[in-house]
């Protein structure tokens, strides 16, 4: 049975990549549905979002609703990672209690590097990275330090194509994060 997954992220990059990443593995059993298309950032604290969301939920239907988020932190930072979670909660509080949040370690980017290997293929690089991506700061910027001598240097726009190319199983391996929201998504799915 094909279930139907909405998506809500604070920038259209990190919900594609997502859907990239997964499609990798579930298509065929599961599509998605973007949901609040025109909120980026900090638009998604306010109380029109919430109103929003309850009128799409309502109109699109999702089998499972997934939250995407930047922690802008470290695994370390609790009250920042507080702060999202509650924030989530508050989101979805009266709408629906079949969702996920899934909290980027600091930005998205950590799970490219997760896969530095593909990484280092598409963009001609020889990064090494050994550190644990959940206490890296920056990653974002990480990325475009290393490229930005080449010919192809790395952008926020690059992400989604890149997520096709990324190895799921090396990112899962590799980042706790990841691979903890796949334990619960197929949980979610299998219901």
């Amino acid at each position: 049975m094909n279930k139907k997954i909405g998506l809500i992220g604070e920038d259209p990059n990190d919900t594609n990549s997502l859907k990239n990443l997964l499609l990798q593995k579930y298509e065929g059993s599961i599509s998605f549905v973007q949901l609040l298309k025109n909120q980026r950032g900090h638009q998604l604290e306010n109380l029109r979002t919430k109103v929003a969301l309850k009128i799409e939920f309502a109109e699109k239907k999702p089998n499972l609703l997934i939250v995407i988020r930047d922690a802008d932190a470290i695994v370390t930072e609790a009250q920042k990672l507080t702060k999202r979670k509650d924030w989530y909660k508050s989101l979805v509080d009266g709408i629906t209690n079949k969702s996920m949040f899934l909290l980027i370690i600091y930005e998205l980017e950590s799970w490219i590097i997760a896969d530095i290997n593909t990484f280092n293929k598409i963009y001609n690089t020889k990064i090494n990275f050994k550190k644990n991506i959940h206490y890296f700061k920056d990653p974002k910027g990480f990325l475009k330090e290393k490229t930005r001598n080449n010919n192809k240097k790395y952008k926020e726009s690059d992400a989604p194509d890149l997520f096709k190319k990324l190895s799921f199983n090396t990112i899962k391996s590799n980042c706790t994060v990841f691979n903890k929201f796949i334990k619960d998504f197929e949980s979610a799915i299998n219901k």
